[in-house]
């Protein structure tokens, strides 16, 4: 593996997170119908933009260029992107979730990117298999959290990072099978804590009437004191989970793995971030579910094989530069393509045409020095700030009241839950829980800022929890 034809892995990773929004959305019009439609691509986005059903209708053909050996193949895709239609917003087999991104199987949903089979949720990314959670990143399996990181299995947790098993609590790092207990860190198998003091029952419930969990400058006083008790509590160098000859931050179930990051369930990768379910990935960000030999991708997977320098490519094997296509086959430089196989620039081929133009192709890119590099990011159809590079490399943004608005759902689950409303943006938001993570994506893995953690060996951290 170790392919790499940039100066540095974090720059390889920086150009294919480039191409992936993940907190905005516009409202524009449709490039084909001119009615109102909310997208993640703004109204001046090079790229014809078709609603949900317009796209996936079957009463338009996409356009498709000749290949020009004598011309670059960036300028071409360039080209293209201006011709082919892409979809507002990428999802399937959603109900009432028009504002989400990237999802599949949600029900009610509003502002969620990266979701899969989820019910009632909102301003969340990187949720699977949850129902009613708001304000979440990386939650799985889990019911009723707010305001929570890092979380698996968990029910009716507000506040917290970093647990398993945990509910009916708040304010909790490093937890497991843990129940209503309150600002605690590396808790295991406890009920009835504060502040990790061990308490009655009663005690407990008669304490947590003190605490005015409504009001919005009680819970910021709180979450001061959950950053303090965060740094003070002893963290391995890194967080991996059943893994065998991995090095990263944040990996689950791996083996001979490489500046792996936030994943799960690979083996020999290296250079990835958010990937799960695959192997032999290189070199990129959000490859899912059952995904082999890919490299230099982003969100690419649901059954990919052998894919190379793509984009929003599902369902599809043997593609190489291709943005959002589905369900296809042997395609090479292609945009908005469903269900189709040997294609170049959309326009399709024989499969011996196709073989005989593509290995001509290659040579013509090979010659430029182009073959090999992703994307470049000037051609992303996305702003730079939308997207999850700008998250990760670029300083965090100062956090600024405003006003917002809410939506109903949004406002009873508060209400329900006995919460106060934020006064943050959800991209202020997002990037806070992304920056609670502290991944670094420098060396070998590991925090970015391990001066403000205590940490400890793995075997002491081991020994210190028990």
């Amino acid at each position: 593996m170790a392919f790499n034809p940039y100066p540095t892995p974090e720059e390889q990773l920086r150009q294919v997170m480039a191409w992936y929004p993940n907190k905005k959305l516009y409202k524009r019009v449709s490039s084909k119908s001119g009615k109102p439609i909310i997208s993640v691509y703004p109204e001046n986005s090079r790229c014809p933009v078709y609603s949900h059903d317009e796209w996936y209708a079957d009463d338009w053909i996409s356009p498709f260029l000749e290949p020009d050996l004598g011309r670059s193949f960036f300028e071409q895709f360039a080209q293209l992107q201006g011709m082919a239609p892409v979809v507002t917003l990428l999802s399937s087999l959603q109900e009432n979730a028009e504002y989400c991104q990237d999802v599949e199987g949600v029900k009610n949903g509003y502002l969620v990117f990266d979701a899969i089979n989820c019910r009632d949720v909102y301003y969340s990314v990187r949720i699977y298999n949850s129902n009613s959670c708001v304000d979440v990143y990386w939650v799985m399996e889990s019911e009723l959290l707010y305001d929570c990181t890092y979380m698996f299995s968990c029910y009716n947790c507000q506040y917290s990072f970093n647990c398993r098993q945990t509910s009916d609590s708040q304010f909790l790092f490093d937890c497991r099978n843990v129940s209503h207990c309150f600002m605690s860190s590396g808790l295991r198998n406890k009920q009835y804590c504060v502040m990790n003091q061990q308490f009655t029952k009663e005690d407990y419930e008669a304490f947590m009437k003190t605490v005015n969990l409504k009001d919005y400058d009680t819970v910021q006083q709180l979450k001061g004191k959950f950053m303090e008790m965060i740094a003070a509590a002893p963290t391995p160098p890194s967080l991996l989970e059943n893994c065998e000859d991995v090095e990263g931050n944040y990996v689950k179930n791996s083996k001979n793995c490489r500046r792996t990051f936030e994943s799960f369930d690979l083996l020999d990768c290296n250079n990835v971030f958010q990937c799960a379910k695959g192997r032999d990935i290189e070199g990129s960000f959000m490859c899912n579910d059952k995904v082999e030999r890919c490299t230099q991708c982003v969100a690419t997977g649901i059954s990919a094989f052998d894919v190379k320098n793509c984009a929003f490519t599902w369902h599809s094997s043997n593609m190489e530069y291709c943005y959002l296509c589905i369900g296809c086959q042997d395609c090479f430089g292609c945009i908005g393509l469903r269900n189709k196989k040997f294609h170049i620039f959309n326009k399709p081929y024989s499969k011996e045409e196709y073989e005989k133009t593509l290995v001509a192709l290659k040579a013509s890119m090979q010659a430029r020095g182009e073959y090999g590099f992703f994307f470049p990011m000037q051609l992303s159809p996305f702003l730079y700030e939308d997207t999850i590079a700008y998250d990760l490399f670029e300083p965090a943004p100062k956090a600024v009241e405003m006003k917002l608005q809410y939506t109903p759902q949004e406002l009873e689950f508060y209400e329900r839950m006995g919460l106060p409303q934020p006064r943050l943006s959800f991209p202020v938001r997002y990037r806070q829980r992304m920056d609670l993570m502290d991944t670094s994506l420098q060396g070998q893995g590991g925090y970015k800022h391990p001066e403000l953690k205590k940490v400890v060996s793995r075997e002491e951290y081991e020994s210190l929890i028990g």
